[in-house]
């Protein structure tokens, strides 16, 4: 992993304050040619690419499920186990234990001059120091520079056992399902876990958004009804540095119901018979047969 990267992703971790996360209710109409029903559990673009993965395809409306997960190497993500069902117009996915960005603050690097005012902080009244305004790691993104003054820390103890003893992953996921049926669909959520804090999944049906801003944004339930008639529903989809790399966790897409085989017409009108097959066939003409016949008496 390049240093560039390692910083540009742990420093979106560690601004888990300007994260935004959205839950998508509405659904907009997107162009798309025909689509058979489908679902993957993963799929990543940007810098770390991944396919989707595992993933079902239904051409003829059979019930399809795979779950073969194999992900490429990465430091990016991690998952434990998902599976994927596609069918006539209905489409589904689990995915479990979810990681993003494993053991990846433990590589940032206090600035000296930090990590020297974290060493001296008092053992009681620490909570009344303010935060140093020093400034982070280039990004190496398109994005604003960002100082320790912007964490999501309320004091300067906060700021030190963040960084000095930081969690094991940027954003941890128990589970992930989701499912269609037509134009419709659903999602549940187990845990999430950002920066070692918990954070309260909304209802799927109502909006919500904690807090805005432009570094990484999580939308929940992000439903698309394409202009074929499909309907798509994703789970997670997780943008980090403004479209650099985005994460989708469970999608499903339902078609229309695959056509049904038409059944072969029946004639409508009898048939007539055939002259002669009603009736049984003549006898042959007996034919005399000559023989001698012994004398007797």
């Amino acid at each position: 992993m390049r240093p560039d990267l390692a910083r540009t992703v742990t420093t979106v971790a560690a601004v888990g304050g300007v994260v935004a996360f959205t839950l998508v209710a509405s659904a907009p109409v997107g162009n798309a040619a025909a689509r058979p029903s489908s679902a993957y559990a993963v799929s990543a673009d940007g810098q770390f690419p991944i396919a989707k993965t595992p993933y079902a395809e239904s051409l003829d409306g059979k019930r399809q499920t795979t779950s073969a997960l194999e992900l490429p190497k990465n430091p990016l993500l991690s998952v434990r186990a998902g599976t994927a069902t596609a069918g006539n117009n209905s489409a589904s996915v689990e995915l479990f234990d979810v990681v993003v960005g494993p053991d990846i603050l433990s590589q940032v690097k206090l600035p000296p001059e930090l990590k020297q005012q974290c060493a001296n902080l008092p053992s009681t009244g620490a909570d009344q120091l303010p935060i140093p305004d020093l400034p982070l790691p280039d990004l190496g993104l398109p994005l604003p520079s960002l100082s320790t003054g912007d964490l999501p820390v309320k004091n300067l103890p906060d700021l030190c056992n963040l960084l000095l003893t930081p969690p094991s992953s940027l954003l941890a996921i128990d589970a992930v399902n989701v499912w269609c049926s037509g134009n419709e669909g659903g999602v549940d959520i187990g845990a999430l876990t950002l920066l070692g804090q918990k954070l309260a999944v909304p209802p799927t049906k109502q909006g919500a958004t904690i807090p805005a801003a432009p570094l990484a944004t999580i939308k929940v339930n992000e439903q698309v009804k394409h202009s074929d008639g499909s309907f798509t529903i994703t789970g997670l989809s997780i943008d980090l540095g403004g479209g650099t790399q985005v994460i989708r966790l469970a999608s499903a897409t339902c078609a229309k119901p695959a056509a049904k085989p038409k059944p072969t017409p029946k004639p409508t009108h009898p048939q007539l018979p055939v002259p002669g097959l009603d009736q049984p066939p003549n006898a042959p003409a007996p034919v005399p047969v000559k023989t001698h016949q012994p004398v007797t008496g």
